[in-house]
């Protein structure tokens, strides 16, 4: 059984890719490209990614905020899981890189053997609030927003929602996280299993606004659905993020100025896991985001020279 197989959400930048593809080598790696890239973009990823550890599955128009962006990542995991006996499965953009070599990757991930690697902390979040809204992001769930295509329709930059409060199903536990985890592979059958089974969930949750970034934590950590398996809290993740100010939607794209901050994350103590992981820790992060190859690409190459040599 290997240890590590790589789900990646890509939509453009195939040098980028194919830069991430190349530090992964003998990864099984599955990438959905969005639907919505233009075709010469897409046979430019492949062209990028020619290697026989690397598949395309199909592709699924997304857009942000939105239950589309779920079912691409649920897709991708879904073909891993049939195409690999792998441990763990990492879900990557493709403006993610590793800081560390394959064979680290896999001694990080042995000591999370049947867990799962996210951030996570729970709902009520401050950091979601808004100036109309200061509810901890509850707002994001309490109403049913309108959809097309499982895309959320706005008009003149707001999302559309039915005007009266619904309840949240009573056996899910609110989580906010990241959308780039790392899921165990008995985690992720299992949310797969509940997706399938269980559709009055799945129609709340693709009713839901930015649902990337609640459904899988929210749905891991619920008893009632995991059981004694559920996810622990955990505000340090596996990777190394850099957001210019708080309440930022998006995190900085990373240049040769971060270098020595990700060299820094890369050789940090080692993470290992715990009940619950309450405060951001200082511990190694083993990939990094945002990253273009519009940028020279010069950081992502003394990555590749520097520290995944070991």
């Amino acid at each position: 059984m290997t240890s590590l197989a790589v789900a990646v959400l890509a939509h453009a930048d195939p040098p980028q890719l194919g830069r991430l593809v190349n530090a992964l080598p003998d990864t099984p790696i599955v990438v959905h490209c969005d639907a919505r890239t233009p075709s010469a973009t897409f046979r430019a990823m492949q062209e990028s990614t020619r290697a026989g550890n690397v598949r395309f599955c199909d592709r699924q128009p997304t857009t942000l905020s939105s239950w589309s962006l779920v079912l691409a990542e649920l897709q991708a995991v879904r073909d891993a899981l049939a195409w690999t006996n792998a441990r763990h499965i990492a879900v990557l953009s493709g403006a993610c890189f590793p800081l560390l070599p394959v064979q680290e990757l896999h001694d990080e991930l042995d000591r999370w053997a049947g867990r799962t690697w996210m951030w996570n902390v729970p709902v009520p979040y401050k950091d979601w609030d808004t100036p109309r809204q200061k509810d901890g992001g509850l707002w994001r769930f309490r109403f049913r927003y309108l959809t097309r295509n499982n895309q959320v329709l706005y008009v003149r930059g707001f999302p559309l929602r039915l005007p009266w409060p619904r309840q949240v199903p009573a056996e899910l536990t609110l989580r906010a996280a990241s959308q780039w985890k790392i899921y165990s592979r008995e985690h992720a059958i299992r949310l797969l299993e509940l997706v399938d089974q269980r559709p009055d969930l799945i129609k709340f949750w693709s009713t839901t606004l930015v649902p990337d970034e609640s459904f899988a934590a929210s749905m891991l950590a619920s008893r009632s659905l995991f059981g004694e398996s559920a996810l622990e809290l955990n505000a340090s993740g596996a990777w190394y993020l850099d957001w210019p100010r708080a309440h930022s939607y998006h995190p900085r794209w990373l240049t040769e100025d971060d270098f020595d901050r990700l060299k820094v994350a890369r050789w940090a103590p080692s993470q290992h896991p715990a009940t619950e992981v309450t405060e951001q820790a200082g511990h190694r992060k083993l990939f990094a985001r945002k990253f273009r190859s519009s940028d020279g690409a010069t950081v992502v190459d003394r990555i590749a020279a520097e520290l995944l040599p070991g």
